[in-house]
């Protein structure tokens, strides 16, 4: 207990311990509304209804996510170097970046979902209700502001606590509503209202956490009087080049095989796919606490040029991590497989299981991802990352296609697999740089521009 207490002192570990605490609780809700909408919808359903969310990725991840990832590393690093006029501008960046988005979004998704219905040969009930999920980034802009601020400063906890309650507001709407109306439009619309909740809990709990400690958390006057400071033409280019490194990795791995499954295999099979994919997650979830920690943890260490720090946290945090997830992995098979015939009904038994058994080897290559976006970021080699996950994301969706089509089954799980072992190139380019950077130092993450005007971390 005493090795226990001395460990929780060290703030880099409190902190993975409560997220990671949280992304457990996340995980039992994921998993017990998968389990809910299998008895209630049946696989034809809730395959249509994981259409639906894949659809509306795709469409997302066009316009890409990395405003958040931007603000979050900029913040963390003005903490870091004790400029707090530097964290309201980057606030407002991220509130205005994520209206833009999302008034984009919804007015583009009239027009671009009925075209990737009719291309991946959706449901039109599917791509509907992908169009509903657009309202998100407007309905959620509160609360991703909040857990931008929340995160970059290292509140771990009342950042935990934002996210379990709009996913346990999440699991019991998203099931509430397929229950009253038979369909996947009750799960979306349950989606939507637990995204409203998220940012009603943020607001509250931000507020909580500025009486604390109002240091390097502007209240909403103080964001809304500096969203002039950072135009969106001149912090989107950060945002896209780390947002373009994590999209690719979520189109080829999450979006792109269940499209391709709905095109050449069946909504059913969809259903088998996402489930075995949300079993077999339950331990990469371990990531998310560390990975989370890790952004405004590295980013500190490259705002202070401590290279022998930020390589050890690096290098520890990604062995350590996969090599513990590995072998949960295969040490949990026994229980996969109890908990598929316990828990599923018996149509899903057998594909679920075989399909986890070919997801298998790639989950555990992939463990070892935890850090490989937050590396590229605070090195300054975005461009690399792109590069290699752009090429990367052409093979693999090449992949996935060709063996759907040839397999219009199993075939999608054997592309996937290959997909996520691809995860090598990345360890075998963090390896290069730091043998040609063993004496150099880390290029701080642009932390605090003149006039909150942001550079590049490419030094464009």
């Amino acid at each position: 207990m005493g090795r226990i207490r001395s460990l929780l002192e060290r703030r880099f570990l409190r902190d993975t311990a409560t997220l990671q605490v949280g992304a457990l609780l996340n995980s039992a809700g994921n998993l017990a509304s998968t389990f809910a909408l299998a008895h209630v919808l049946g696989a034809a359903e809730q395959g249509r209804y994981y259409v639906a969310l894949a659809l509306y990725a795709l469409l997302w991840f066009l316009l890409n996510q990395g405003p958040i990832s931007a603000t979050v590393s900029q913040v963390a690093a003005a903490r870091a170097r004790g400029l707090e006029e530097k964290v309201a501008p980057w606030l407002a960046f991220l509130a205005k970046a994520y209206l833009a988005i999302g008034a984009i979004l919804f007015g583009l998704g009239w027009v671009v979902l009925p075209l990737l219905g009719r291309l991946f040969d959706a449901d039109p009930a599917s791509v509907e209700w992908a169009w509903w999920l657009a309202l998100t980034p407007l309905v959620e802009l509160p609360r991703v502001v909040a857990c931008a601020a929340l995160q970059g400063t290292r509140r771990m906890l009342p950042f935990a606590q934002i996210e379990n309650a709009q996913e346990a507001a999440r699991v019991f709407l998203v099931v509430a509503g397929a229950v009253l109306t038979g369909s996947g439009a009750g799960a979306v619309l349950g989606t939507l209202a637990a995204s409203a909740i998220g940012s009603v809990v943020a607001v509250e709990l931000y507020r909580g956490a500025r009486r604390a400690d109002p240091r390097f958390c502007p209240g909403v006057r103080e964001i809304a009087g500096h969203v002039r400071d950072v135009p969106l033409a001149r912090g989107f280019p950060l945002g896209f080049k780390l947002g373009l490194v994590r999209s690719v990795d979520s189109l080829a791995t999450q979006v792109l095989p269940a499209l391709f499954l709905a095109r050449w295999g069946s909504d059913e099979w969809v259903a088998y796919l996402k489930i075995a994919q949300r079993i077999l997650s339950v331990p990469l979830l371990m990531m998310q606490g560390i990975s989370r920690n890790l952004l405004p943890a590295l980013s500190e260490l490259a705002g202070q040029r401590d290279v022998a720090r930020f390589k050890r946290t690096f290098v520890r945090a990604s062995l350590i991590t996969g090599a513990a997830i590995s072998a949960g992995l295969i040490a949990c098979l026994p229980v996969v497989r109890l908990a598929i015939g316990a828990l599923f009904p018996r149509e899903y038994h057998a594909p679920v299981w075989t399909t986890a058994l070919i997801l298998l080897p790639g989950f555990v290559v992939m463990s070892f991802s935890i850090a490989n976006d937050t590396f590229y970021l605070v090195t300054n080699t975005l461009k690399a990352g792109v590069v290699l996950c752009v090429v990367g994301l052409f093979v693999n969706a090449t992949v996935v296609a060709l063996c759907a089509r040839a397999w219009p089954t199993e075939g999608v799980a054997w592309g996937l697999s290959f997909t996520m072992a691809t995860a090598t190139m990345h360890y075998v380019y963090a390896w290069w740089w730091f043998r040609r950077h063993a004496r150099a130092t880390v290029s701080p993450v642009p932390a605090a521009p003149a006039a909150g005007v942001p550079t590049q971390p490419d030094g464009s």
